[in-house]
């Protein structure tokens, strides 16, 4: 198959990730095309390999930008991890253009994946950190950084692209809903410059603030023009959330409004339930200043944290043209 796997260290994660985005997919093979059998040769953080230019069997092994990418621009999939929710594949997404296998969230199965004999398998480093020995003697297997290695969403989109042969296409997705964006935070300045907004996560565990970082919401606020709270700021550049326990609720008083979701890729059912309510039936939450205003909205996770496309960003944009008008 001539793969070419580095030694998955350090140095090579960093050469690996240096290289994301500079694609080896030049004019020629954009959108896929090529002769049958043809391939390209794309470096990733775990060495180089040969990618089939028009892939007929392809898995994606993780359901953020590998998949989501693939089903928008109508990859053809064989099978893909997915979400461990009521709808495995987001409804945000177009429909896909052929049924496939859902694989489930966060599982390699390398037995399991070789009866789909693929001809392309793609992954983020973290799913594939201890599989990708054996993954990639199956077929061409291409690891990729997403914001979980600090690697900016929208980034990480076009470099699956790239490893699909549709980057130009991305890009005009990209492109798209940057105009969406800009023209949201043109439209409604005057209000989202004054007032100030957190972002919430309850996990199964404790309630976290989003930070003005990285992650995929953050950046789409950024992009709408919202006001972040003081309490969003990162403790470190590199911190994405910052942890508060129920007697530190009170933190949350310096924002005007606030914005939350609960759980966030596999399925934590009652458990997260339980977190919502330890943090929400207390004295701190209810006397909040955006809880009093009844400022407070739930969004959905699936979008807000699960999603890594354009098609979530659209989404999340939808969500705010639907808040906005409730913030004065």
């Amino acid at each position: 198959m001539n793969h070419k796997p580095a030694p998955v260290g350090r140095r090579a994660f960093l050469a690996g990730a240096a290289a994301l985005g500079l694609g080896a997919c030049g004019p020629g093979t954009q959108g896929g095309g090529g002769e049958s059998g043809a391939t390209k040769p794309v470096r990733h953080p775990y060495g180089e390999t040969q990618v089939p230019i028009s892939p007929r069997r392809v898995i994606t092994l993780d359901p953020g930008q590998a998949m989501q990418v693939a089903v928008e621009h109508g990859v053809p999939l064989v099978a893909s991890a997915t979400l461990e929710t009521d709808q495995p594949v987001p409804g945000y997404l177009p429909p896909p253009k052929q049924p496939f296998e859902h694989l489930g969230f966060g599982q390699v199965d390398v037995e399991r994946l070789a009866g789909f004999g693929p001809d392309l398998i793609v992954g983020h480093i973290t799913i594939l950190r201890d599989k990708y020995p054996a993954v990639s003697g199956l077929a061409a297997t291409v690891a990729y950084a997403n914001t979980a290695n600090k690697v900016e969403w929208h980034e990480a989109s076009l470099t699956v692209a790239d490893i699909f042969g549709v980057r130009q296409a991305q890009q005009q997705r990209l492109d798209a809903y940057r105009a969406r964006a800009g023209e949201f935070r043109t439209r409604h300045a005057r209000l989202l410059g004054g007032r100030k907004i957190v972002l919430l996560r309850f996990t199964t565990e404790e309630l976290r603030i989003i930070t003005d970082s990285v992650i995929f919401p953050s950046r789409i606020l950024t992009d709408a023009g919202v006001t972040r709270s003081p309490s969003s700021a990162p403790g470190k550049p590199t911190d994405t959330y910052t942890s508060l326990s129920p007697e530190q609720v009170g933190r949350l008083a310096d924002a005007d409004a606030i914005i939350h979701f609960s759980g966030g890729g596999a399925s934590e059912g009652g458990q997260v339930s339980s977190t919502f309510a330890k943090y929400t039936e207390g004295d701190l939450w209810r006397r909040l200043p955006a809880v009093r205003n009844g400022k407070v909205f739930e969004v959905s996770r699936i979008s807000w944290w699960d999603g890594g496309s354009t098609s979530a960003a659209n989404a999340v944009l939808d969500d705010l043209d639907r808040t906005v008008g409730k913030l004065a």
